[in-house]
């Protein structure tokens, strides 16, 4: 194999869903051991909504946020796309990540805390 920058991009778009799910690239005891890249196209391709593959511990975001973490989804699949040549260049995924940003004033408010702290916490 070699590497390429469309092959940097796939790896890339392989961190962003890591980031964004909050599991690893290949987890053998959730998800029956599919690959990060299939395990969320699974999800994406059923009924379940897109929300579903960010990571849970994320609940309770302010919905501006819980989008841009969606579009951010999005981008990701883009450069996970099966075919090299439809991966987009480096160049173009800054591009698309820079138009997802907003500034926080942007954000809205939320009662909830931000992230939900785990049970065991010391």
């Amino acid at each position: 194999m070699n590497i390429t920058e469309k092959s940097d991009v796939y790896s890339y778009g392989v961190v962003l869903l890591e980031i964004l799910s909050g599991r690893s690239a290949v987890e053998p005891q959730a998800g029956g051991g599919l690959h990060i890249v299939e395990w969320v196209k699974k999800k994406m391709g059923s009924f379940e909504p897109a929300a579903s593959v960010l990571d849970s511990k994320l609940q309770g975001l302010p919905d501006q946020m819980i989008q841009e973490m969606l579009q951010t989804l999005g981008i990701a699949m883009f450069c996970v796309n099966s075919s090299p040549v439809e991966r987009p260049t480096m160049k173009e995924v800054v591009a698309l990540l820079m138009e997802v940003k907003s500034p926080p004033e942007e954000w809205g408010k939320t009662s909830q805390p931000l992230i939900k702290g785990s049970s065991n916490q010391s």
